[in-house]
């Protein structure tokens, strides 16, 4: 079976090449792709990728000037991706895919003829066995490690429906997308298009007490208040109206009338990177002018 490997790197200079090293012991073919997504970079992950791209043929560097995973994927999923391929493995330049772990994902989409997407669990962090229970009770897929089947990408294709440019946590809202199957609305019960692939996991570094984690965590945080409150605002229109109420970018959902609703969460760790994201999002409004 066909793979087609898609790899998002930003500012991975150090660690896309042991993500690279572990594709061939994780299943990657000789005959199979892999194409690394690089976007938006400080550091030169590009210099890496193209110096991975040269030394093995299986391998293509994209480059985009812009720091947007969402970007990245709909540019993957709607420009280099073959969806006669039946595979396309989904991961990060900071995760290293388990032994076996893409011949795992394949082999449960080949399992299950209605799945668009399969889901890997997760083998490190601390919050590893929480975390692997909610992918597996909910049909989630984690954006770490995932496959999407080629009758996805085509009908992905086939509808023109892209991720909004500037929206956080793309698994969340692929996964909201194949449980409706790709339509929207309220019915998020398709639970067959998504199949947990239990033979696939993932590892990753866990952030470490230094001033560069700190740096990291700090920024995840903040990325996480924004995932947040674009979960509230854009399911629900994606829930009343359907995939045709997907926007173009994720600030035009940020109407007066929908931050008027936003609030922040009043744990003491989420309380000022909501506040910080509501003020942020507040004057992107006003500079924009958009309509309530």
């Amino acid at each position: 079976m066909s793979v087609s490997v898609c790899i998002f790197a930003r500012n991975e200079e150090r660690l896309l090449p042991r993500s690279v090293g572990a594709l061939d012991a994780a299943g990657l073919g000789v005959n199979d792709t892999a194409h690394i997504l690089v976007n938006g970079c400080t550091d030169d992950t590009a210099g890496t990728a193209r110096s991975l791209a040269t030394a093995d043929r299986r391998i293509t560097a994209h480059e985009l000037p812009i720091g947007d995973k969402a970007n990245a994927w709909n540019d993957y999923v709607h420009r280099h991706a073959d969806p006669a391929i039946p595979v396309h493995v989904f991961t990060d330049g900071d995760v290293t895919a388990s032994e076996g772990a893409i011949t795992a994902l394949g082999a449960a989409l080949e399992a299950s003829p209605d799945a668009y997407g399969a889901a890997a669990l997760p083998a490190a962090g601390r919050s590893r066995r929480d975390w692997a229970t909610l992918l597996l009770a909910n049909n989630y897929l984690s954006g770490n490690l995932y496959a999407l089947s080629g009758a996805a990408i085509a009908a992905f294709r086939r509808q023109s429906l892209r991720l909004p440019f500037g929206a956080k946590g793309e698994d969340g809202l692929i996964t909201y997308l194949l449980l409706t199957d790709l339509k929207g609305g309220p019915d998020d019960s398709h639970t067959q298009r998504i199949v947990i692939a239990e033979d696939a996991t993932f590892e990753f570094d866990s952030l470490q007490a230094n001033w560069r984690d700190l740096s990291l965590y700090r920024r995840r945080l903040r990325r996480y208040s924004e995932r947040h409150f674009q979960k509230q605002v854009l399911y629900r229109l994606l829930k009343k109206d359907g995939v045709t109420a997907m926007p173009e970018t994720i600030y035009e959902i940020y109407t007066q009338e929908a931050l008027a609703t936003l609030r922040p969460r009043l744990d003491p760790v989420n309380y000022w990177f909501d506040a910080a994201t509501l003020k942020r999002l507040r004057a992107k409004q006003m500079l924009a002018g958009v309509p309530s």
